[in-house]
C-alpha cells in the first residue's frame, strides 16, 4: 500500500509541474467517452470527459459540454470556406480568443488530437467540426503556444489522486462548476 501512496504523490507532482490543474469533469451520458483538455494562455488546464452513444465530430463534444454547463462552459465559433473554426473559449472565469495577430500569430486556439490508448498528442490536420471522435479519443486545445497540451494525469490517476487526498487542488464533479 505504501507503494501506491508514493506512486499517488509523485504523480500529483509531475501534475502540478505540467500544468495549473483547473478542473476535471464528466459530462452527457452514453456508453462512448471522448476526452477534451483545455489550456488558456494563464496555463490554467481543464479536462473533460464527454459520455455520448452513436458517432460523433469534434464540435458535437463542445456542444454537449455547453449543454451540461450553461453559464460555466460557453465558446464562438466562425465558419469559413475551409470549415469551422474556434474563435473564443471561457470556463468559469478563464476566457481566450483570436484568431493569430501580428507579430507572433500564436493568439489562436491550436487544435491537438490523439487516439486511445496513444500517449503522444498530433497537431490536427483537420477542423474539429470533420474530427470524428471516437471511445477514448482524446481532443486539446491550447492558447497562444504552438506547444502540444500539458501532461496531466490519466482520468483513472485523476481518480485516484482525488481519493488519496494527495492532490486537494484537484476536484472532479459530474456536469457541474467547480466550487
Amino acid at each position: 500500500m505504501k507503494c501506491a501512496v508514493c506512486f499517488v504523490a509523485m504523480m500529483a507532482t509531475a501534475a502540478n509541474a505540467a500544468a495549473d490543474f483547473a478542473g476535471s469533469f464528466v459530462v452527457g451520458t452514453g456508453s462512448s467517452s471522448s476526452f477534451v483538455q483545455f489550456q488558456f494562455t494563464n496555463t490554467n488546464t481543464y479536462l473533460y470527459e464527454v459520455r455520448y452513444d452513436g458517432a460523433l465530430f469534434g464540435d458535437d463534444l463542445f456542444a454537449i459540454i455547453a449543454t451540461a454547463q450553461p453559464g460555466y462552459f460557453s465558446y464562438t465559433t466562425e465558419q469559413f470556406s475551409f470549415g469551422l473554426a474556434l474563435f473564443g473559449v471561457s470556463i468559469g472565469t478563464d476566457a481566450d480568443s483570436g484568431f493569430g495577430n501580428p507579430p507572433d500569430y500564436l493568439d489562436y486556439w491550436h487544435y491537438w488530437t490523439r487516439e486511445a490508448g496513444e500517449t503522444a498528442w498530433t497537431e490536427s490536420w483537420v477542423g474539429f467540426g470533420d474530427r470524428a471522435v471516437s471511445n477514448g479519443s482524446w481532443d486539446g486545445w491550447v492558447f497562444n503556444s504552438a506547444a502540444a497540451p500539458a501532461a496531466i494525469p490519466a482520468p483513472g490517476a485523476l481518480a485516484l489522486l482525488a481519493l488519496s487526498g494527495a492532490w486537494t487542488g484537484m476536484r472532479r464533479h459530474r456536469g457541474s462548476p467547480r466550487r
